[in-house]
Parts: structure tokens; C-alpha cells; sequence
């Protein structure tokens, strides 16, 4: 069999967070109606020139050339039955993501593509997630997370952590393949990145039921998201985004949904964890983003202390 060109659109992923900005003032998140750094903004938004990169994969056999076809057609039911290919490929011209290994079969091809449709959904096409849902993509994604192959399991977080941004069937989707023990174990990734997306994916399960916290809780997890509130400067990485992520996911984790304010318990694991100690650091960075966020974070644990201990806190 002749080979054939694969083709796939490269861009950054995961921690490229603060693309989406306000005009006239770069580098500065969206800001949602409370005044924090806007969630949805920071979820994979890309600037399409640094994206807009055609990267060209020789392989060859039928799936290479099936996923030719499904990129041409955009046809996301063709991508997902090409998952449990195990076609090998060439290695690509250029890295296709800043820390993820590059797919080496077409089945670890196909998630990434869907990794990037996700990831650029809400300037390209805003129900793509869903699509990708309804397509059937998440359970063998959720799959490759039972993987040996780095490739498919770094392209499943990757994957996962933007088809859970701002879609709440697709949180209880990979909730319900059983994604949420699978990747919560990469919280203690040697990888950084690999921790990044995995906190960020148990932050939009753990925001969307009560059910999803309070197993994230009980299997560690908060003491994973402490943990990041300290993490080593990574060149893969903007580390000013990775500290404010760190910062937001635990904030997220640690409040109720319904901003009516922290879940003592679950602010005393924090603590607990060395919460404080991590985000006082914090207070010394020189973004205003990640400073004001520890600040914000950092009172609520000391209230909490004080709840803890029956004495009076100040009103909010």
C-alpha cells in the first residue's frame, strides 16, 4: 500500500492560558462578572495565527489513509472509529504539542485531532464538544488512559482536560467511562504539563456534581492540587499560567458551586496539605493575576482556620 500524507492542525495546548485577552491591554485574562479571571477564557483559547499550522505525517495502510479522509471531511464518527488503530506512523516534521509525546499510531493521531478541535471550540465551531460527544469519542478516549503507550495516555488527558471545559455532558460522560481515579493519578505526573491538564479536568468534574468533589476528595486529590501551588518552573510551560491555574483549581475545589463560599471540610484538607505556606510564596509573584488569586485564596483559608476553631471571622 502507497503511503499517504497525514495531516493534522498543530497548536498549543493545555497551559497557553492567557491568549484570550482584553483589547488594548495584552497579556490581561477576560475578567467574568465577579471580576476573576474568566474560566471559559483561559479553557484552551489559541490566537489562530500561532495555531494555523498544517504538519505533515507520512504513514501508510488503510487507517492512514481513512484518517486523511475523516481530516478532509471533518467526519468525527470516522476519527473515533480510528481510535483503536494501532497503524504505526513516521515521526512528525515538527512537535505538534510543547510537552505531549507526538502520536505514533493513527488511533493516538485521531485523539489528538480531537484534542485540537476541542481546544480551539470556541472560535471555530462552539458545539464541537458535544459533537465529539455525541460522535462517541469519550469512553475510548477515557480508554487510553488504561494504556501502556505515553502517546495515547497523554493525548487522552490532553484531550479530556479541553472536552471538559464549559460541557457539562461531557464531564459526565468521561465521569461515567470511569475517567476520574484514571486521571487523578497523573496529578503526580514527572511530567508538568501532565499535572496541569490532569488538575484541570478534576477541577470541571469536581465543579459539575457534588458526587465528583467528594470522590476527587476522598481519593487524595486536594493534596494533588496543593502540591501545584509549588511547582518547579517547566520551558515547556508559561509558569506565570501554570500558578494561576494551581491557584483557580484549588479555589474551585475547595467552594461550593453555587459561590455561596468554602466547604470547611474541604478548605481544612487544604491547610492540612500546606496550603498556606505554598500561597503565601505566591504573594511575592509579580503578576497581578496570580497575586491578587493567592491573596484571595489565602484569606479564605485563614477564615476557615478561624471557623474551624469557633472564633469570630470578618464579614465577607
Amino acid at each position: 500500500m502507497p503511503s499517504t500524507q497525514l495531516r493534522a492542525m498543530g497548536g498549543k495546548c493545555c497551559t497557553d492560558r492567557k491568549d484570550a485577552v482584553i483589547p488594548g491591554k495584552p497579556g490581561q485574562p477576560l475578567l467574568d462578572a465577579a471580576g476573576k479571571p474568566d474560566r471559559k477564557s483561559m479553557a484552551g483559547a489559541y490566537d489562530p495565527k500561532r495555531r494555523a499550522l498544517s504538519i505533515g505525517h507520512v504513514g501508510g495502510g488503510d487507517d492512514a489513509e481513512a484518517f486523511d479522509k475523516a481530516f478532509d471531511n471533518n467526519d468525527l464518527k470516522a476519527l473515533v472509529k480510528l481510535l483503536k488503530s494501532q497503524q504505526k506512523i513516521e515521526a512528525f516534521e515538527e512537535r505538534m504539542h510543547p510537552w505531549a509525546e507526538d502520536p505514533k499510531t493513527v488511533g493516538a493521531l485521531a485523539g489528538t485531532q480531537m484534542a485540537i478541535l476541542a481546544s480551539v471550540a470556541e472560535k471555530d465551531n462552539p458545539n464541537v464538544k458535544e459533537e465529539i460527544r455525541e460522535a462517541g469519542a469519550i469512553p475510548p478516549l477515557v480508554e487510553f488512559l488504561k494504556s501502556t503507550e505515553e502517546d495515547r495516555i497523554q493525548t487522552a488527558v490532553v484531550a479530556l482536560s479541553f472536552l471538559t471545559s464549559e460541557c457539562s455532558g461531557n464531564v459526565v460522560a468521561a465521569y461515567e467511562a470511569g475517567a476520574l481515579p484514571l486521571v487523578l493519578k497523573h496529578l503526580t505526573s514527572k511530567i508538568a504539563g501532565m499535572r496541569a491538564a490532569a488538575a484541570t479536568t478534576m477541577r470541571n468534574m469536581c465543579v459539575e456534581k457534588e458526587q465528583y468533589r467528594k470522590e476527587f476528595v476522598e481519593h487524595g486529590g486536594i493534596k494533588g492540587l496543593v502540591e501545584q501551588l509549588a511547582a518547579d518552573p517547566d520551558p515547556s510551560l508559561n509558569h506565570t499560567d501554570v500558578q494561576l491555574e494551581a491557584v483557580l483549581n484549588l479555589q474551585d475545589v475547595i467552594e461550593h458551586s453555587d459561590e455561596s463560599g468554602l466547604i470547611l471540610e474541604y478548605a481544612m484538607q487544604a491547610v492540612d496539605a500546606g496550603a498556606e505556606e505554598r500561597l503565601k510564596k505566591l504573594l511575592l509573584s509579580e503578576d497581578a493575576e496570580v497575586k491578587g488569586s493567592a491573596e484571595e485564596v489565602l484569606n479564605s483559608l485563614v477564615q476557615a482556620k478561624k471557623a474551624k476553631q469557633g472564633k469570630p471571622v470578618a464579614a465577607a
